[in-house]
């Protein structure tokens, strides 16, 4: 239990840090931070307010799917972890990564899943 507790106050603090280094940029540098990772200062917020890498699902999906995330254009990915970031079925995810059902058809819950449908597509042709 103490365990537990300790991890989650351990997640707690480095959001909290995270945050706080974010807020703790200069207006300028700030603006080209959000820029640069084409969001709004609010989707940098809220990214920086998640524990650990939020897309790390998104990856599952990939590798399953058999693509490889180094063929992706380099802004159609970032675009796809902030969908997978913010996406509320992580644990309906998880749960269906971890059982790997060979014959389930992509799940209609996935904000990814018409363009991993359309990665998978071109891979093959």
């Amino acid at each position: 239990m103490f365990h537990a507790i300790a991890e989650a106050w351990s997640r707690y603090r480095k959001r909290r840090a995270a945050v706080a280094e974010l807020r703790s940029l200069g207006t300028s540098e700030l603006e080209r931070v959000v820029h640069d990772a084409g969001l709004s200062f609010g989707d940098v917020l809220e990214l920086a307010r998640q524990s650990g890498d939020s897309a790390a699902l998104l990856y599952r999906r990939l590798e399953q799917a058999g693509i490889d995330m180094k063929t992706i254009e380099p802004a159609v990915l970032r675009d796809m972890q902030r969908c997978c970031s913010f996406c509320d079925s992580k644990a309906q995810c998880t749960h269906e990564l971890d059982d790997a059902p060979k014959t389930a058809s992509w799940p209609a819950y996935c904000p990814n899943r018409m363009t991993i449908e359309a990665l998978g597509s071109a891979k093959c042709h």
